[in-house]
């Protein structure tokens, strides 16, 4: 995996390798370094190769739903810290107040617009603004 660039890395656990293509461009333009896991079952691998400073989190995903993988982050004692935004096509209620009792530390729901998702980024990462 290639050394990150200054700026910090956003981890996307997406199966849609075009939302993951889009992202990347668009942090990119932001200033972050976007790196794509489109298997639900390997991001523990992604984590390792690259720390990430914050995961984006599909919880519609093929392998592993996207809340055993929030259950598992925050069970581990490294990967734990990490700020997670669950993304969802389902916005419901329910959903943004599970994503938050298992400790995410914001929702979005798909479809967003992506000056949205930047705003939580920065917002998580403590980096104000926007």
């Amino acid at each position: 995996m290639e050394t990150p660039p200054e700026g910090k890395v956003i981890l996307a656990i997406e199966d849609n390798e075009v939302i993951i293509e889009l992202m990347r461009r668009s942090l990119g333009r932001a200033g972050y370094r976007l790196v794509g896991c489109t298997d639900s079952s390997a991001y523990r691998k992604a984590c390792l190769e690259c720390p990430p400073d914050l995961i984006i989190l599909d919880i519609l995903m093929p392998e592993k739903s996207g809340w055993e993988v929030l259950r598992e982050l925050k069970a581990d004692p490294a990967l734990g810290p990490i700020p997670v935004i669950v993304s969802s096509v389902k916005g419901r209620p329910e959903d943004v107040e599970r994503a938050f009792s298992e400790g995410a530390a914001d929702f979005i729901a798909k479809p967003y617009v992506f000056a949205d998702l930047l705003h939580k980024i920065s917002r998580v990462l403590g980096e104000g603004g926007l």
